[in-house]
């Protein structure tokens, strides 16, 4: 098995500037009208790249880091170049509240990763997306904990299999 190398940043460590993303990712930013989205993608790429150039031992500074580029697949997960060349490591990506974590497999194995605060799932959140012996499982202890880690791993497995929630 190969190995996994995860980095997390928060809203705060991404830099004004745009100099660490690529043409492609100053277009697609320049596109968004919404500031939360733009600012959850660029948090996003931001850590992504941060993460590859710590596991591939890339110098990190912002030239360096615009020749990593973050694409999306055509079922939408992403996929890593370096200097447009295709990369056979698989990235996983995650953001929730300010905060974002990216986990890449030096090798060709799907990984998955989700970040979640531990928050109340609703009972029909809970009825409408678990299976009987996971809504079990919620009524067992900590019920917002269980919840939340049931949803996470849910998650995490669904970017594995690269289906989202279809």
């Amino acid at each position: 098995m190969s190995e996994i190398v995860w980095h997390s940043c928060g809203m705060a460590d991404v830099p004004e500037d745009s100099r660490w993303m690529d043409e492609a990712e100053r277009a697609r930013f320049a596109r968004m009208r919404y500031a939360k989205r733009l600012s959850e993608a660029r948090l996003g790429r931001w850590t992504a790249k941060n993460t590859v150039a710590r596991a591939l031992g890339e110098d990190a500074s912002p030239d360096s880091l615009s020749r990593i580029w973050i694409r999306n697949a055509p079922d939408g997960a992403p996929e890593l170049f370096v200097d447009a060349v295709h990369q056979p490591h698989v990235i996983a990506m995650t953001d929730r509240a300010d905060w974002a974590v990216a986990a890449l497999r030096l090798g060709p194995e799907r990984i998955g990763c989700d970040l979640e605060l531990v928050e109340p799932r609703s009972r029909r959140f809970v009825h409408d997306y678990f299976t009987p012996y996971e809504i079990q499982s919620v009524t067992i202890g900590d019920q917002d904990l269980v919840a939340n880690l049931i949803w996470s791993a849910k998650e995490s497995s669904l970017k594995v299999l690269r289906t989202g929630l279809r």
